[in-house]
């Protein structure tokens, strides 16, 4: 049991774990070596400092959003109007109360109404003292992941219904198949590209970006090959980033011109995390809130392509 003892020893749990010998120990070895550090104080700490930064991982989300579109931050009173760059091709917005995506179609300016989105997350008294971590903040972060993934379904819905409308229907129409090759990005890059505008992003799943990572020297020379796989999630491709989202479709892949030329977010109030005693129901609920629109104006910023 000493070696054990003496490899779980300090404050970093599985870092002194990882290289000392126990990885090739007997399932019954490490049984007993946990039972040891459950029997004492110091080792339930270590236990539960090891294990906090792993649910935090799993449960964190990147918000992606207001990567795509110019978040506007609305004067009180002001009006969210916008004038339409190329106005025969329309907009997108989702309508008030944060109801379906709306499209507009020989106009010259369009008003994107701003709704309330908010999230509401409970935490009983008791858990204060049962939990092994930071409940409040924990609370805090899952209220603001929760309010990130509410606006980034909400963006995708808007470029969903902007890339299915004309221009983006007939030849402009991209599809590939499974999986995903370098020629379906360079058909996206050429067609935003040949519509006089610069190509901004490509937003896909993750399943499509492990498709990337399969890529080999054939497809790409080694120099791009090693910066798309060492930048991880957030790499660039003949220039142009690649936004990684869990809330995308996997059978589609975006790619967006620049946020100030495809649309806005009108921001009236931003994002507010509040705490309130809730003592009939011995809980505390943490509450988000924030008051945003969000709308595409020009449709001929955003290409799609199909994976079949």
């Amino acid at each position: 049991m000493d070696k054990f003892n003496q490899a779980w020893s300090g404050s970093a749990f599985t870092r002194k774990a990882a290289g000392t010998g126990t990885e090739n120990a007997s399932m019954a070895d490490r049984d007993a070596a946990i039972t040891a550090l459950l029997q004492s104080g110091a080792g339930l700490k270590r236990v539960a400092f090891a294990m906090s930064a792993p649910l935090k991982s799993r449960l964190d989300y990147v918000a992606i959003g207001r990567k795509l579109l110019l978040v506007d931050e609305l004067p009180v009173g002001e009006i969210p109007a916008y004038d339409l760059d190329i106005p025969e091709f329309g907009a997108v917005r989702i309508g008030a109360r944060g109801s379906a995506p709306i499209h507009e179609a020989n106009i010259k300016r369009i008003e994107i109404p701003t709704w309330v989105l908010s999230e509401d997350h409970v935490i009983k008294w008791e858990e204060l003292a049962i939990r092994r971590y930071p409940a409040f903040d924990r609370a805090k972060e899952r209220v603001a992941i929760a309010m990130a993934i509410g606006e980034d379904d909400e963006v995708f819905k808007v470029l969903a219904t902007a890339a299915s409308l004309a221009p983006n229907t007939g030849a402009d129409l991209i599809t590939s198949g499974h999986p995903v090759s370098k020629a379906a990005f360079a058909d996206l890059f050429g067609v935003i590209a040949g519509r006089q505008l610069v190509p901004s992003a490509y937003v896909l799943a993750a399943k499509r970006y492990a498709d990337i990572q399969k890529w080999n020297s054939t497809d790409l020379d080694q120099v791009s090959l090693n910066v798309l796989l060492e930048t991880g999630q957030y790499g660039v491709l003949f220039g142009t980033r690649l936004i990684v989202s869990t809330r995308i479709d996997p059978a589609v892949i975006y790619c967006t011109t620049t946020p100030d030329k495809l649309g806005r977010i009108p921001e009236r109030k931003a994002v507010e995390v509040k705490i309130f005693d809730n003592v009939r129901e011995l809980q505390y609920d943490i509450v988000g809130f924030e008051q945003i629109g969000i709308g595409v104006y020009n449709i001929a910023g955003v290409a799609k392509c199909t994976v079949s």
